[in-house]
């Protein structure tokens, strides 16, 4: 090809709708990430190192670009073709931060390097949708698929059920629904997930006290508030205090005080107490507009497989998001589970922005090889 050919070629890619729609959601990202450092320095600004941990988020979110952009060049066949064995190395982690790993907060999910805290769970997310998706388009549509992809899904849900982290379960729980019902998955099917949902759930309430307990203080703060009340009481407190255009920074004592995990678990309220209603409504607005745009995206990918894993993905954040903030306002009882993009935390901010370099790679123009004989005419 003559180089005014590759010329012509390239300009086609990056003008594109889908390659500008790409470039939108990025820089979007990127605001919601420079916003998550605004409010981990918000909920530390009273103490005598308010920067430590919004500078060191700020460098995550640095190398998460960076990541996001290498991850984005690699052709999509290429995860597609090594699903498994990508997915086999995730698991493994799964596995060895049970015997391994370091337990913080009662729970054992990070590996400990050097003063590192490294959370597999968190790089697993995109890995286990790219192996769903996979194992769903080799083989027909069938109970049997369903069996398949259902002992798969509870095979990596286990691990992290005996961390314990139900909230990271769900996450995966919800993008494996949502992975089988876009593969032409049937209603009953989910079913028959549900029942068996309820009795997994009620010997985790019967072995894990502590869920029971933040259900109850979940629905009655006011009966402990000084115990299973205490984050649903800390929630409503930094809301009311942040009304409807938020305290001067100087100001913010839930936040520095009182919130727990005011820099992760609880960094939208923390947004709330400071910026205040007014304040929370761009997170919103930014999370709602990445959602939206990369659906369409994902409308325009090409193939099935291409579109599910983008939904996968895409899911995957969006539900985490949502769970994250109806805990923060006291619509759900605590979870644990970060804000993705805004919460502190190194792990889950590279595993987040990994995910969105392969939705961009499966999005790309440039890397959609002829896949016809590889996706089956049933997709």
């Amino acid at each position: 090809m003559k180089n005014d050919d590759k010329a012509s070629l390239k300009s086609m890619i990056s003008n594109s709708p889908a390659m500008q729609k790409v470039m939108i959601v990025q820089a979007l990202i990127f605001v919601l990430g420079l916003w998550g450092c605004m409010a981990i320095y918000c909920s530390d600004v009273l103490g005598k190192s308010p920067l430590h941990y919004a500078g060191r988020q700020l460098l995550w979110l640095t190398i998460g670009m960076a990541l996001m952009f290498v991850a984005q060049r690699i052709p999509f066949g290429f995860y597609r073709d090594n699903a498994l064995w990508l997915g086999g190395i995730a698991y493994l982690t799964l596995i060895a931060v049970l015997l391994f790993g370091t337990r913080i907060n009662g729970m054992r999910g990070w590996f400990s390097i050097s003063g590192v805290y490294i959370q597999p769970s968190e790089f697993a997310k995109p890995l286990f949708i790219l192996v769903m998706c996979k194992i769903g388009c080799m083989r027909k549509k069938s109970f049997k698929t369903f069996l398949l992809l259902g002992l798969i899904a509870a095979a990596w849900l286990a691990p992290i059920m005996l961390q314990p982290d139900i909230g990271t379960a769900i996450v995966f729980l919800s993008g494996f629904i949502v992975v089988y019902w876009l593969l032409g998955g049937k209603a009953w099917h989910l079913l028959l997930v549900f029942l068996a949902a309820i009795p997994t759930g009620a010997i985790i309430l019967w072995r894990c006290h502590y869920i029971m307990d933040r259900f109850t203080g979940f629905l009655n703060p006011e009966l402990d508030p000084m115990g299973n009340g205490w984050h649903v009481r800390q929630f409503q407190f930094a809301l009311a205090r942040g009304g409807m255009f938020g305290v001067k920074m100087d100001k913010a004592a839930w936040a520095n005080s009182y919130l727990p995990l005011a820099h992760s678990d609880s960094v939208f309220a923390t947004i709330a107490e400071v910026l205040g209603f007014a304040g929370t409504i761009p997170v919103i607005l930014l999370i709602i507009g990445i959602t939206f745009i990369v659906f369409k995206i994902s409308i325009k990918a090409g193939n099935r497989f291409r579109q599910v894993y983008i939904m996968g993905m895409l899911s995957v954040f969006a539900i985490q998001a949502l769970i994250h903030i109806s805990v923060n306002v006291a619509l759900l009882p605590p979870t644990g589970l970060t804000l993705p993009l805004l919460s502190y935390g190194g792990s889950s901010m590279l595993s987040t922005f990994i995910g969105f370099g392969i939705i961009f790679s499966a999005a790309s123009f440039k890397f959609r090889e002829n896949e016809e004989t590889y996706v089956n005419q049933r997709l």
